[in-house]
């Protein structure tokens, strides 16, 4: 097996390549941070055969897409790697555009597959010795990372003007129920240290249902996330559990993005259904403690998304708020944000400021399938 780069220096941003390989293998927030560089390489090449590596985990989301000629998944991992690069090997790929994946395995696959030239956007501990088989590179520090990754594809001469992300396949829409308005909860997150406690939740959510009878909750997340829908409900009382509906662990990835939507609001901490909210212009209300909003917040219509942001500081926090940092975030400001996201400006004016009194007249919290609304 061999691999050999050309020079970086030999590279013309004018040359039209014949077949480009795309990495992107992680997670569904990443693959959707990654598709404004998609649609810019796309452009750039459009006669191009375009092979997109995917991890498996997303695949829901790009398989079947018109954006992709072939798709590859990929674990990611050293033992299955040399089945990649046979598979690449197939449509003889001139250059790789590496968005987001794990190393040293993504750039030996491209450059063993027969790439001539090899873009990556990395963490700057990435390089680990492969910065010499790299034609260029961007860091994701110090910007955010639609950014980070469109910087990189701007090498190649690709136009990187438009930074909104766009879900890959097309998917069947959720009609929203008349007369309600549909609140999203993701109560999960990638790591425990990034969810919002659930007893915040359900707060919120009771918060919420005794606000207006017109407000529906609808809950999302993946299978690993049942027991902590299964708290949440507990909190509930009958009647309030009457009016939440739980596709946890029940959708696959266009199922869900039909359901997120048909949202009105999507409560989430920094999360893939937060991304994909956030590309097919659903209001969110996000939260962010450990993660920075800089990075990986809302990078577009910024008029349809409220923030929350406190800067995680252990010297600051409590105990019990460095083992739970997103505690530290409580349900009135949450629920400010809901109303100004879900009425009309007057009402909701009215309504946050009723929220802030209140919240400044209590005690400190301490509260810690088939798609139908039918």
């Amino acid at each position: 097996m061999t691999g050999r780069p050309r020079d970086r220096q030999s590279f013309d941003s004018k040359r039209n390549f014949r077949s480009v390989v795309i990495f992107s293998t992680t997670a569904l927030g990443d693959l959707l941070l990654n598709t404004p560089a998609i649609r810019a390489v796309k452009k750039r090449y459009p006669d191009a055969v375009i092979t997109l590596v995917s991890g498996h985990r997303t695949a829901g989301l790009v398989q079947g897409s018109p954006h992709f000629d072939h798709v590859i998944h990929w674990d990611h991992k050293a033992r299955t790697m040399f089945g990649v690069i046979s598979a690449l090997r197939g449509v003889r790929p001139e250059t790789a555009v590496i968005l987001h994946s794990k190393e040293p395995y993504d750039v030996l696959a491209a450059v063993f597959s027969g790439c001539e030239y090899v873009f990556k956007n990395v963490e700057r501990e990435e390089l680990n010795g492969m910065g010499r088989w790299l034609t260029a590179f961007t860091f994701h520090e110090g910007r955010h990372q639609i950014r980070s990754k469109l910087d990189l594809v701007e090498v190649l001469g690709c136009d990187v003007q438009d930074t909104t992300m766009f879900v890959p396949v097309p998917f069947a829409p959720l009609p929203k129920p008349e007369g309600k308005v549909v609140v999203g909860f993701q109560l999960g997150a990638s790591k425990p240290i990034r969810c919002w406690p659930v007893e915040r939740f359900v707060a919120l959510a009771r918060k919420i249902l005794s606000h207006s009878p017109d407000y529906a909750l609808v809950l999302v997340g993946d299978a690993r996330e049942r027991e902590i829908e299964q708290a949440f409900l507990d909190g509930l009382a009958q009647d309030e559990r009457a009016r939440v509906i739980s596709y946890v662990g029940e959708t696959t990835l266009p199922q869900l993005a039909a359901v997120v939507g048909s949202m009105d609001v999507l409560v989430t901490g920094d999360t893939g259904t937060m991304h994909l909210a956030i590309a097919l212009r659903v209001k969110t209300v996000s939260l962010f403690v450990t993660a920075n909003p800089e990075a990986t917040g809302p990078y577009q219509d910024s008029h349809l998304h409220q923030v929350i942001h406190v800067p995680f500081d252990p010297q600051r926090f409590d105990a019990a708020q460095r083992e739970r940092p997103m505690s530290v975030i409580g349900c009135d400001i949450v629920m400010e944000k809901v109303l100004v996201a879900t009425a009309v400006p007057a009402i909701a004016a009215s309504a946050a400021a009723q929220v802030r009194r209140a919240g400044r007249a209590a005690e400190r919290e301490t509260e810690g399938a088939s798609l139908s609304y039918a």
